[in-house]
């Protein structure tokens, strides 16, 4: 827990520098695919590939992308690890999105989004046991 506080910290400094960009994007990765193994197999397969993905694809983003886009998954890894306790689901997996949120979208990331939605689909049909 020490280390989600020493990266919420992080995302939220005003004065950031470039070693702090450079090491917690990894640190966050590594407690992101950590926190997965609470998550069904299949589930956790998914997800584990899309923030290999999201990571692989941020590695050359400017200082202040980065920020925001380590700020994000901060954000991810905190909402998932209050859903998830020990090895198991705690309620439902997820929060609904607000119609707000898809205004800030780019055109790129809506299509990522319906790609990830068409997956997470593929998933549920799949007939998974939580």
């Amino acid at each position: 827990m020490r280390l989600f506080r020493g990266l919420l910290a992080a995302t939220k400094k005003t004065n950031v520098t470039e070693s702090d960009v450079k090491r917690f994007p990894l640190i966050l990765y590594k407690q992101i695919l950590r926190l997965h193994y609470g998550l069904p197999a299949p589930v956790r397969e998914m997800g584990d590939q899309y923030v290999r993905d999201e990571f692989r694809r941020h590695i050359k983003a400017e200082p202040a992308q980065a920020m925001v886009f380590l700020h994000e998954w901060t954000h991810y890894y905190s909402d998932l690890s209050k859903q998830l306790h020990g090895k198991g689901l705690r309620g439902n997996l997820g929060k609904d999105m607000q119609n707000e949120q898809f205004d800030h979208f780019s055109e790129e990331q809506l299509h990522q989004l319906l790609e990830l939605k068409e997956e997470a689909e593929k998933t549920r049909n799949s007939k998974i046991v939580f």
